[in-house]
């Protein structure tokens, strides 16, 4: 019995690599899922997933990864507690956008809010929009009911204010005046359409996405990140994706832990977007009736970092164009290019390390291991490239080495923020 139709199915609208989390265990998920819906054979169970939503929901919902927690690593809600500060004393009058995608169980959507009104922001002055694909997901999130296991920082100041205790359940149920202020809804990140309908967000948390895609499908979400991060705004990723958001031109920007990026430097021209059409009401207290329509200011006071990575090796023409072919998704000229580079600088780290990205979304996995290897041979410190091979070890069925490779990364971030 193969399966092969289901997992291209999966390939196709989610974006979904099955390699990320192993063939085996996404096997296991389909067969589980082609049982409940009274189907034995893969090519008929593919037909009935394409016309019936309810049994792709159900699919979906148990191939998503839906790990997370209140305040996952805290550098990130720092980040936006301290945005909202300096947005309430820059432009008071302006509410501040926020956007959780993947959202999965809520906790994500529901820290941010606590972290803004943590941080002194009144209810109305800001907004979280969270979305996810996985209905299921969805509803465990709206019902904002939660056990221990969400809360693994060990940030209880954020319990008693924000949730009434367990009575003996072990549950704890948020607060209705904090769950009013997410807006959920379902979507996908590499729809075309994803989000038309909304001005672009002056912080954006797209964590741990990236890493379960196959490399077109990255390509269309960091198009759509790209669209819907405003112009003076922030990207907050996870830890393992940090090099995604360089290969595309992003920059980091603020503490090192926090992973958080803002948009390629190049000028944008501001487009006019039209009002929000047509969209069912979500859960909010209020309307704002202005920010759909209000073009983000530039931030003068955020400069830019430079793109060049060492200021041993200044970054020469032929790697920046490498980059930018890369980022254009033009990827046979960004190879052609960053060969070109390697000729002249052949102990070139970030030369290496461009190479192997490139040859990953070529799908040669195995020239991209090479690469990685070179690259850290010549800067054993380079964090992209330990957690490149961290992803490729962990694919392969090698946990073990995977794990050491994570060690270094924590090693060298805590080195950094020291």
């Amino acid at each position: 019995m193969t399966l092969i139709e289901v997992e291209k199915l999966l390939s196709a609208r989610l974006g979904f690599d099955v390699h990320t989390v192993g063939r085996h265990a996404v096997a296991a998920v389909i067969r589980q899922s082609m049982e409940e819906a009274g189907c034995a054979d893969p090519t008929s169970y593919a037909r009935l997933l394409a016309a019936d939503s309810e049994v792709w929901n159900r699919l979906v919902d148990r191939v998503v990864v839906s790990e997370t927690w209140f305040f996952r690593d805290t550098e990130p809600f720092n980040l936006v507690a301290e945005r909202a500060r300096a947005h309430m004393f820059r432009q008071p009058s302006r509410v501040l956008r926020i956007l959780s995608c993947p959202c999965s169980t809520g906790e994500e959507a529901y820290s941010l809010v606590i972290a803004m009104l943590h941080a002194g922001a009144a209810a109305e002055s800001f907004i979280v929009d969270a979305v996810d694909v996985s209905r299921n997901a969805l509803d465990t999130a709206e019902a904002a009911v939660f056990r221990a296991r969400s809360f693994r920082e060990n940030d209880l100041i954020y319990h008693v204010p924000y949730f009434d205790p367990p009575n003996g359940d072990g549950l704890w149920r948020l607060n209705r005046s904090v769950g009013e202020l997410v807006r959920f809804r379902q979507g996908n990140l590499i729809e075309p359409d994803f989000l038309g309908d909304e001005a672009p967000y002056d912080v954006l948390f797209c964590r741990n996405l990236l890493i379960y895609l196959h490399s077109e499908a990255r390509l269309l979400a960091i198009r759509a990140l790209r669209r819907l991060v405003a112009e003076d705004g922030v990207l907050v990723l996870g830890h393992a994706e940090a090099a995604f958001a360089r290969e595309h031109g992003f920059r980091p920007t603020g503490h090192a832990a926090a992973f958080a990026f803002i948009r390629p430097g190049e000028r944008v021209v501001p487009k006019t977007r039209p009002a929000i059409r047509g969209k069912q009401p979500l859960a909010v207290p209020f309307q704002p009736s202005s920010i759909a329509t209000t073009a983000t200011p530039a931030n003068p006071d955020v400069l830019p970092a430079p793109v060049n990575p060492s200021p041993l090796e200044p970054e020469p023409s032929q790697l920046s164009l490498a980059r930018q072919a890369a980022d254009a998704g033009q990827l046979h000229e960004a190879l052609r290019a960053c060969g070109e580079h390697l000729k002249s600088v052949p102990d070139s780290a970030e030369g290496h390390f461009l190479l192997g990205v490139i040859q990953d979304a070529l799908g040669h996995p195995e020239l991209a291991v090479s690469s990685f290897r070179k690259t850290l041979y010549l800067d054993p410190t380079h964090r992209e490239a330990l957690l490149h091979l961290a992803l490729k070890r962990e694919a392969a069925g090698d946990v073990a080495g995977a794990q050491l490779l994570r060690a270094r990364v924590r090693a060298e971030t805590i080195s950094t923020i020291e």
